[in-house]
């Protein structure tokens, strides 16, 4: 019990008439996350579905040697013999592995709870949640290109960005019409590093040219068009020895191969909801005995690089500081 002297003061009364703090209404704002998902640019190709293949290992062949890679050869004599002609033959493996997310609320609180954040709710987020490995096991891929066209030993500047345009056109097969608009995909602080080269560059210090590469990040993770390269930015870009391991490549160079969940078949009562094209289960269920409810999402996915004689592909590994 309290006594509250006259005249009476919130400040005497908060503790036991009154409350010390009170929600916007049942308001919860979403702490800031990368939304970016590659499934809209060219930085993931889907490329088959392993589901009743008997195998989680998908191939893909690929050769040489022939039609334009093939090399006549000068004949010595009007009656010499042609030597056949050897073809070279390798494949590309992409394999699916199970990757895994779940949630669980009590009884009490699904009982309790004004906030919204229910179990249903939360199942509904899973497929963002998708999106989100997808994206980190793309840059993942990437960082282990083998060849850097940036340098390691400093920032990220212009004189890199025209020597990985220098290595597709000096990449034999290459063509902007046929692959596309190579992809770059950086950290944003190499977007930023970058930013601020192209502000020393003298032939970009027109109003139009500093308009065009300063402006504000895109929502969906394109940043610009520099050098006719697409130029994506991701914080999923993999950070290590005090480098940055941007990468590039064009269509079709990272691709994703999934196991459809259509014929999964779960316990009757239990409530499943299957997206085939993710390879994607979620499953919910309760525990009476110690009041909780459960999701549980399963995703059956596997990312690779095709081979740098079929897709072009660099690294771009800069200094991060």
């Amino acid at each position: 019990m309290a006594t509250l002297n006259a005249p009476i003061r919130h400040a005497d009364s908060e503790s036991v008439l009154g409350q010390s703090f009170d929600y916007l209404g049942l308001a919860v704002l979403q702490q800031l996350t990368e939304r970016f998902d590659v499934l809209t640019g060219p930085m993931a190709t889907f490329l088959g579905d392993l589901a009743g293949s008997g195998s989680d290992t998908l191939r893909i062949r690929n050769a040489t040697g022939y039609g334009y890679a093939g090399a006549f050869t000068a004949m010595a004599t009007e009656t010499q013999a042609i030597t056949a002609s050897s073809i070279t033959a390798a494949y590309d493996s992409f394999t699916v592995s199970r990757n895994g997310i779940a949630y669980e609320s009590t009884f009490q609180r699904d009982a309790l709870a004004s906030d919204g954040i229910t179990i249903d709710a939360l199942a509904q987020s899973i497929p963002e949640a998708w999106a989100s490995l997808l994206r980190s096991k793309v840059c993942t891929v990437g960082a282990a290109f083998s060849t850097n066209k940036a340098d390691a030993a400093a920032t990220l500047d212009v004189d890199d960005m025209v020597a990985l345009r220098a290595g597709y056109e000096e990449t034999a097969g290459f063509d902007l019409a046929v692959h596309g608009a190579p992809f770059v995909m950086l950290h944003p602080t190499q977007i930023s590093h970058l930013r601020s080269s192209i502000r020393s560059e003298t032939a970009l210090q027109m109003p139009d040219a500093f308009d065009a590469y300063q402006r504000i990040q895109s929502a969906t993770g394109l940043r610009f068009r520099f050098l006719d390269m697409d130029v994506y930015g991701s914080a999923d870009v993999s950070l290590s020895g005090g480098d940055y391991y941007g990468f590039s490549s064009v269509r079709g160079g990272i691709g994703f191969v999934v196991a459809s969940t259509a014929n999964i078949a779960v316990p009757t009562g239990v409530d499943a909801v299957r997206v085939p094209e993710f390879g994607l289960l979620i499953t919910k269920s309760a525990d009476g005995s110690q009041a909780y409810n459960r999701v549980d999402a399963n995703a059956w996915l596997g990312v690779a690089a095709a081979s740098a004689t079929v897709a072009p592909q660099f690294l771009m590994q800069s200094n991060a500081t």
